[in-house]
């Protein structure tokens, strides 16, 4: 009797291993805001039953020393110190990469790739070798649409849309993204899956409010609004210098992060912007990198947050889920996602996008109204990684459904 229970047992273990599926991430970039979401993600999925899920990296990857899931950083260095080097890693791997993970999925047994960096410029190069794999490719679209071309802007937005095409699923973070998706890109809406964006907690601050106020050089008697983050044209900040002039006695901002993108204004732009309309005294600059551990510190500091970006922004903003990390309310403009998520869990103010007075106006009610209750634990529950993780390992076996009855067991374990 005990070797035949030791017979079925071995049977059920080789057969629930047979089940398993097997997830092959790709993310091709040294961090960012979507490096933090796949670390994020990658960290829950760890719990999820049936599913294997290994992450494909570049050998600086940001939280290779701290990651608890296996991953492999076999995909070749984009980062170089000198410009023109790096710019020609980036473009020979946009090749090279995809092509390594095709490789490695195989030789390990993976059966999905899941995209969490889009290499669509050079999808006709790499498209062939996937099609052979017999690998399914999922992607998380963070941006639908590509407002800048690397080369040839036409001829990118066809390879997206090819891309897109030849997914089996594609991840989104809102029914605005997803409706944008299916009319960019023809997608069937059914592939299209609305998944959580998790708040991000960076630990607690070193200090107090008062005592951070004082080493970062911030007034104590000031409402202090925070705008943090990469500082791209189309995120607004010299619109926001100019809704606050009217309230530069009463409100402090502290705008910290790096200026990039395509086309970027200098800082010496918003400088201009600030000394033309009198309120130099009224923003502190921190024009730089801000490392993790200092994340919590200037989220800490500020009373609330500002999202002013502009109406061409449609993703999920990593900002907006650390304001609510550590409770801090948003004024927000109304574009796609921000609208649906700020509105629906009431943890900000939302205002029209691109319109100076507009912003003056949301500026002026959350003076007044920045220490109501938000709903900050019904966002954290509605949007938790939890809910992320179980999400996208459902829609791991459904892409593999025809292998056997994994969707029914991912779901009751859900």
């Amino acid at each position: 009797m005990q070797a035949l229970d030791a017979s079925k047992d071995c049977h059920c273990n080789s057969t629930a291993a047979a089940n398993r599926v097997r997830v092959l991430h790709y993310f091709a970039f040294p961090g960012g805001g979507i490096g933090r979401y796949v670390h994020e993600l990658l960290s829950r999925m760890t719990n999820q039953p049936g599913v294997e899920i290994e992450l494909a990296c570049i050998p600086s990857y940001h939280y290779r020393q701290s990651a608890e899931y296996p991953l492999w950083p076999g995909l070749r260095e984009i980062s170089h110190h000198v410009p023109w080097r790096r710019r020609l890693r980036f473009a020979i791997n946009l090749v090279v990469n995809p092509l390594r993970a095709i490789r490695h999925a195989r030789r390990t047994g993976a059966q999905i790739i899941h995209l969490s960096t889009i290499p669509h410029v050079t999808f006709a190069l790499w498209s062939r070798a996937l099609r052979r794999s017999g690998l399914k490719l999922v992607a998380t679209a963070h941006d639908i649409r590509r407002s800048h071309g690397l080369i040839w802007h036409s001829y990118e937005v066809e390879q997206l849309k090819r891309l897109y095409r030849s997914c089996e699923a594609i991840f989104v973070h809102s029914e605005y993204q997803r409706q944008d998706l299916v009319d960019f890109a023809g997608v069937p809406a059914d592939r299209v899956v609305v998944v959580p964006h998790g708040p991000y907690y960076h630990g607690p601050p070193t200090a107090s409010k008062e005592e951070l106020r004082r080493r970062y050089g911030i007034p104590l008697d000031k409402q202090v609004a925070l705008f943090f983050g990469d500082i791209r044209p189309d995120k607004n900040l010299d619109l926001l210098l100019r809704a606050m002039v009217p309230y530069k006695d009463r409100l402090f901002l502290l705008v910290a992060g790096r200026i990039k993108g395509a086309n970027p204004h200098p800082l010496e732009y918003y400088h201009r912007i600030a000394a033309e309309n009198g309120i130099l005294d009224a923003v502190r600059f921190e024009i730089r990198f801000i490392p993790d551990d200092e994340v919590a510190d200037l989220f800490t500091v500020a009373d609330w947050v500002a999202l002013p970006y502009g109406r061409s922004f449609t993703s999920q903003s990593g900002v907006l889920n650390v304001a609510v990390a550590y409770r801090r309310p948003v004024l927000a403009s109304g574009c796609g996602t921000f609208c649906e998520t700020v509105s629906a869990y009431k943890v900000g103010i939302i205002v029209p996008p691109d319109d100076v007075a507009e912003l003056t106006a949301g500026i002026r009610t959350m003076i007044v109204h920045y220490e109501q209750p938000w709903d900050f634990d019904g966002y954290s529950k509605g949007m938790s990684w939890g809910q992320n993780a179980a999400r996208s390992a459902q829609t791991y076996a459904t892409v593999l459904s025809p292998w056997g009855d994994i969707c029914e067991q991912v779901s009751h374990a859900k």
